[in-house]
């Protein structure tokens, strides 16, 4: 599809007014982000429809309570739960990376246009200021309200390239009298639908950059060794392989959320975590390196189903010693992966061991192993052994650890390796040494 396509498959009609149709952290509803007048204004069912025509399900409303309470243009935005819409993979930008006079395009229903066969415009223009995550905005042709009436709520977009990214939505026109009203529209940024759908505990949006693992690409494997030129043919290998997993069939970061969600985190409850960058950027190394072990061609869906009971990255943003949460981890591990199973912890703990200490992972298998009995203190024989014999199969290690272990305490092993031999051949016999 051309930008302006891509734009106009993502608008809806909302009542009398516009919206924007946009996916959300899960699979159960995706949403639409509209102004809250466009709903306010009519009594009754809302009526929302596609870009072609088709009903789109209302699953529920989200407004702001100022907004119910006082009907300022401050908490003129809306969110529709609306159920699920596969195809709706639109792709943000924040607007504090908007520049000076950027170039916008707000997309929507005119009024006046609604009956024609092209119901659908598109106006140009730029930004003249952003300031508490509103956006104002000048339109080429200087058209008065009268002209873009139908539009409120519609899809604001900075189009980089060929990809078109949403911004915001136009709520109304700017300026107190209606002379005033020519050429300038205001607009909520993304930020305040993100605010009320944590005040609702709705999902979150998807961000951009979790549209491609090209986006994290640029940050994989960063070795902290003495001499870069130690393991540079090694980081060049290795970004070399994420490059072509890229570009065959490995899935966007996005997809691999909706299929794994909490089971990606360390902490199940904490969603948010999901959003991380860092999240994404381990996920990647960790397919690589996945990829380097089984001496797999590709890392395309099929593959990631053969790892799903084999081998798991989890991902918390806490940086405590990942070694006091063995238990937990043991806990995951029973129910994420078949016996023989490697758990994988990335977290932001520079130091991280590789393993943990052999008779400190057996005292936290023996407790998670105790049957309990009907006494005060448990006897020898109330040890579950085939609950024991699983927990002490599975491999637990940290990225970090890794990282450490394999490329950067050995530095020099990699310099000294000969020209008739890869130097992901000696980080694939280290990586081999310590999981499978």
């Amino acid at each position: 599809m051309t930008v302006s396509e891509t734009m106009q498959s993502y608008c809806v009609k909302v009542n009398g007014g516009s919206g924007v149709l946009i996916s959300a952290m899960t699979r159960d509803y995706s949403y639409v982000l509209t102004a809250a007048h466009v709903i306010t204004e009519q009594q009754g069912n809302i009526d929302v429809q596609d870009y072609q025509g088709e009903s789109l399900e209302v699953l529920s409303v989200l407004i702001p309570d100022e907004w119910c309470q006082s009907s300022s243009s401050y908490y003129d935005f809306a969110v529709l739960r609306v159920a699920y819409e596969e195809r709706a993979t639109q792709k943000c930008l924040p607007v504090s990376d908007l520049v000076h006079r950027a170039s916008l395009t707000l997309v929507g229903f005119p009024a006046t246009e609604r009956e024609s066969s092209d119901p659908i415009k598109q106006y140009t223009g730029h930004n003249i200021s952003v300031a508490d995550d509103l956006v104002m905005m000048s339109l080429d042709g200087i058209p008065g309200t009268t002209t873009i009436r139908g539009m409120s709520g519609g899809g604001v977009y900075h189009v980089q390239g060929e990809k078109p990214l949403l911004i915001g939505v136009e709520f109304q026109m700017d300026g107190t009298l209606a002379e005033q009203q020519y050429g300038r529209a205001q607009c909520h940024s993304l930020a305040k639908f993100e605010v009320l759908l944590r005040a609702h505990s709705s999902a979150p949006l998807i961000p951009a950059y979790l549209e491609c693992f090209s986006n994290m690409r640029d940050r994989i494997f960063s070795f902290n060794v003495i001499e870069q030129s130690n393991v540079s043919k090694l980081k060049l290998e290795l970004e070399s392989a994420a490059d072509f997993l890229i570009n065959n069939d490995l899935l966007p970061p996005y997809k691999v959320m909706e299929q794994y969600n909490s089971d990606l985190l360390v902490e199940p409850n904490n969603l948010g975590e999901l959003k991380n960058y860092e999240l994404w950027v381990a996920y990647l190394e960790f397919l690589v390196i996945s990829v380097l072990i089984d001496g797999s061609a590709n890392a395309d869906d099929a593959y990631l189903k053969s790892l799903e009971r084999k081998r798991r990255l989890i991902y918390t943003s806490n940086s405590t010693n990942w070694l006091s949460r063995l238990e937990d981890l043991l806990k995951t591990a029973r129910r994420l992966l078949d016996k023989d199973g490697t758990l994988i912890v990335s977290s932001p703990e520079a130091t991280a061991k590789a393993l943990p200490p052999r008779v400190r992972l057996e005292n936290v298998i023996s407790n998670i192993s105790v049957v309990p009995t009907q006494g005060p203190f448990p006897s020898i024989d109330s040890i579950d052994s085939f609950e024991n014999a699983i927990l002490t199969s599975y491999k637990l290690t940290h990225l970090e650890g890794l990282r450490n272990t394999c490329v950067v305490d050995i530095e020099d092993e990699y310099s000294s390796i000969g020209v008739d031999r890869h130097q992901s051949d000696l980080l694939r016999e280290k990586l081999c040494e310590i999981i499978n």
